[in-house]
């Protein structure tokens, strides 16, 4: 069965960024939420720029999850993401741009980037440590999941041979 948001303590409208690895939010030999948001940071927020998609519905959430996994071998792996609401990002003065990424028109108008300095990085982890957030996994299971059902809608992100994705017609739906 596919996921709803809910499943993931997503409320949306969120931004989607993933991490490498779920265990990096959760640093071992942290005294308090100072030193594992710095640790954070260090880990899981090495560049200066940063992917994030945002997210308004479970439909949205599955191209996305099959755009991540559109150029991995084999596409069906877990991801590990963090979900980060609008208000956060501007708690610490960060605002993503809209950078179209990837091979569906739908997703890639949910992509953006944002240019995050350390200071930033560490607050934003701060915050969202004090909230208790946690990064989240989309297991190999339901990726397959998603990946079958974004396919059967002949979605681009699934599969870059289909000619028109079905998600466009949602885009031109939207638009109109």
């Amino acid at each position: 069965m596919l996921p709803n948001l809910e499943e993931f303590g997503i409320n949306a409208p969120v931004y989607i960024r993933k991490i490498d690895s779920r265990s990096r939010w959760n640093p071992e030999g942290c005294s308090n939420d100072e030193e594992r948001a710095q640790k954070i940071a260090d880990s899981l927020f090495k560049e200066e720029v940063y992917s994030l998609w945002r997210v308004t519905s479970k439909l949205e959430f599955y191209g996305v999850i099959a755009s991540l996994s559109s150029r991995r071998n084999p596409k069906h792996q877990d991801i590990d993401f963090i979900w980060i609401m609008e208000e956060e990002l501007e708690e610490v003065g960060i605002q993503p741009e809209a950078i179209p990424e990837g091979d569906c028109l739908l997703v890639q108008n949910l992509h953006f980037n944002a240019q995050i300095d350390n200071i930033k990085v560490q607050q934003l982890c701060l915050n969202l440590l004090r909230k208790g957030r946690q990064a989240q996994r989309c297991k190999k299971k339901t990726t397959k999941l998603i990946l079958d059902y974004q396919a059967s809608q002949q979605c681009k992100a699934a599969n870059s041979n289909f000619l028109k994705c079905r998600c466009e017609d949602l885009l031109e739906i939207s638009v109109t």
